[in-house]
């Protein structure tokens, strides 16, 4: 409702899958609808993106990428010696890299057991860069108590105060 009350008209949630909150409470859809819906009186639809994700055409750079993780594939296996780890190929800060598949579970597993922990700083730490510029941007562009990011009034569609 406060978005409602600076002039925005439309608002998207997003809820992740296996979403939680700080205690650790799963956070279905169904409830944030039922919600927005139900207690709020919003005009609310629920998508599910997962089909639709995964069933658009690749573009040009779905394929490149494919094809150069394929050429670092072929070349870990060139390079393989018997006391070799096995390594996974992985994107790192848009580098295609070889890496330890020992050390990538480890440390993939370490992200829900921060988080089980309720230690939330260090998960986010454990996480690539780019997830926690994702979530800064997130919390940017969704933030209220930023002034200096709203619109100036004259630009704005519709003021959220009527002037006197």
């Amino acid at each position: 409702m406060q978005h409602r009350s600076i002039g925005k008209r439309h608002t998207t949630v997003i809820v992740a899958e296996g979403a939680i909150d700080r205690e650790l409470n799963k956070i279905p859809c169904t409830a944030i609808h039922d919600h927005l819906s139900k207690k709020l009186g919003l005009d609310t639809r629920v998508t599910t993106l997962g089909h639709l994700q995964r069933g658009g055409s690749p573009c040009f750079y779905d394929r490149m990428l494919g094809s150069l993780q394929g050429a670092e594939a072929v070349k870990a296996v060139l390079d393989a010696k018997p006391t070799m780890e096995s390594p996974i190929i992985a994107i790192i800060e848009n580098k295609i890299v070889q890496q330890s598949l020992r050390e990538a579970v480890a440390l993939t597993l370490k992200v829900p057991q921060a988080i089980k922990a309720k230690d939330f700083n260090r998960a986010m730490k454990l996480r690539d860069s780019e997830f926690t510029e994702y979530y800064n941007s997130y919390r940017i562009t969704t933030a209220l108590e930023q002034p200096e990011l709203l619109l100036p009034k004259e630009k704005a569609r519709c003021s959220p105060i009527a002037d006197p």
